[in-house]
């Protein structure tokens, strides 16, 4: 290196330019889509219709990504975000906009995923995202973590950094009334997972240093006999062991009981998840009608049993099916507590293509006949789940997915093995997020 460079100071780093950019939609993901110079820009926190001035932060290949400076001119649908947090907090992404306008970007971008990536025209089929339940106070469920300044909190946007908070208006007035400030008087650990039931009682589960669990026990050794740790507080855990109380709560959906613990997955948003069951009960009246509607129910990707239970009524056998064995747990007790599913329903655990080659469910003929909800990760059936269910040949699909990239991919699939679309319903499961429930109905042609 030459010596007499040394003190040279280096070239600042240039800022990146502002350019004015022209909403058009939003993606998957909740991301604004602009065009500047022939390239696509995403911009986060942006509504169909605005106009703005951003910066480009990240140059890739076929895209950029850039961030918002000013709303130069609102879109038609933008608003001022309900929560205080709302740009900070990562756990919402659409609180600018209102809510019909949420959902009408919701069922744009099912349909653009099915033109896109599944290419498939539903325009015939989909029916579009509406209003069903509240569009704040509608989850039942929530992470926090531990942030610098002592109360709990969401990671900040982009980062993992703990943006501290007194409320979230996406949970039900019992929570930010009664938990979050009982929170700050609990002994200090790294994360903690609220979950409710409908009538307001909850189960927490800490996670975090194990000599917490001494001053826990300790906490609530000092309570007077049969006194909860805090109103509505039906159990505490540590590191998913028990503390005090109950790991479980019980959730009512389409009329039946469900066990779910703490560790099992159910849907945050109960009067959505009524929906669901709803519409997948008239889709299997409507084949019924038709006379195609076999004595086999499989449910695939079962969790607790929410599909096997309600709609154990139309069908003479169930299949239930799942690779999680804290939900196959909770599926057995619930279905060993339903008068209509006991004795009617098996729960098997297991990976897909493992369980399918027992004996007595790999009869053809029964299955070539059955109707199947698949109710897969976020990540959809992949290879694996596709084999499967193309050597099952069930004749009536209902698949119920959390995106709708995977969904439409799948769903091509499927069309590729001979099924045919009939029916797409967009479910507004999480107002004021960009994720996206989708329910569709598939038949295999002769």
């Amino acid at each position: 290196m030459n010596e007499n460079n040394t003190n040279i100071p280096a070239e600042p780093t240039p800022e990146p330019s502002a350019v004015d950019l022209h909403i058009e939609k939003l993606l998957n993901g909740g991301d604004g889509l602009a065009r500047h110079d022939g390239q696509a820009i995403f911009v986060p926190l942006t509504a169909p219709g605005d106009l703005v001035k951003a910066r480009i932060l990240k140059q890739n290949k076929n895209f950029a990504q850039a961030q918002v400076d000013e709303i130069v001119e609102p879109g038609p649908g933008r608003r001022e975000a309900p929560c205080p947090y709302f740009g900070q907090c990562g756990g919402c992404n659409l609180q600018h906009l209102d809510w019909v306008h949420q959902q009408k970007s919701k069922t744009e971008i099912v349909a653009d995923c099915f033109t896109r990536l599944g290419k498939l025209d539903v325009s015939g089929i989909l029916e579009p995202c509406a209003p069903i339940g509240p569009e704040l106070g509608y989850r039942n469920r929530i992470r926090l973590y531990a942030s610098n300044t002592g109360p709990y909190g969401m990671m900040k946007r982009g980062t993992h950094d703990v943006v501290a908070l007194d409320q979230c208006p996406l949970m039900p007035e019992a929570f930010n009334r009664d938990i979050m400030p009982w929170l700050r008087m609990m002994p200090p650990v790294e994360q903690v997972v609220i979950r409710m039931d409908e009538a307001g009682g909850w189960v927490l589960s800490a996670y975090g240093n194990p000599a917490r669990m001494k001053i826990m026990r300790k906490m609530v050794g000092a309570l007077a006999e049969g006194e909860p740790p805090a109103p509505g507080c039906l159990g505490l855990l540590l590191n998913n062991r028990p503390v005090w109380g109950r790991d479980y709560l019980v959730q009512t959906v389409g009329g039946h009981k469900f066990r779910v613990g703490l560790q099992s997955f159910f849907q945050a948003n109960l009067a959505v998840t009524e929906e669901a069951v709803s519409t997948v009960r008239q889709w299997v009246a409507e084949v019924e009608s038709r006379g195609e509607l076999g004595s086999l129910l499989g449910d695939l990707f079962c969790g607790v049993g929410l599909f096997s239970l309600t709609l154990s009524h139309l069908f003479k056998k169930v299949v239930a099916i799942d690779s999680d064995e804290h939900a196959c747990r909770d599926a057995v007790n619930n279905v060993a507590r339903d008068q209509t599913a006991k004795g009617k329903v098996t729960v098997r655990h297991g990976r897909l293509g493992e369980v399918l080659k027992d004996t007595d469910l790999a009869s053809a003929p029964l299955w070539e006949q059955s109707f199947c909800v698949i109710d897969p990760p976020r990540t959809g059936l992949g290879e694996e789940g596709m084999k499967h269910l193309r050597e099952l040949k069930p004749r009536h699909l209902v698949m119920m997915s959390c995106d709708p990239a995977t969904l439409a991919r799948d769903a091509a699939l499927l069309v590729e093995a001979g099924y045919r679309p009939e029916k797409l319903k967009v479910l507004d499961m999480f107002p004021q997020t960009s994720h996206i429930e989708s329910l569709m109905l598939l038949t295999k042609q002769d």
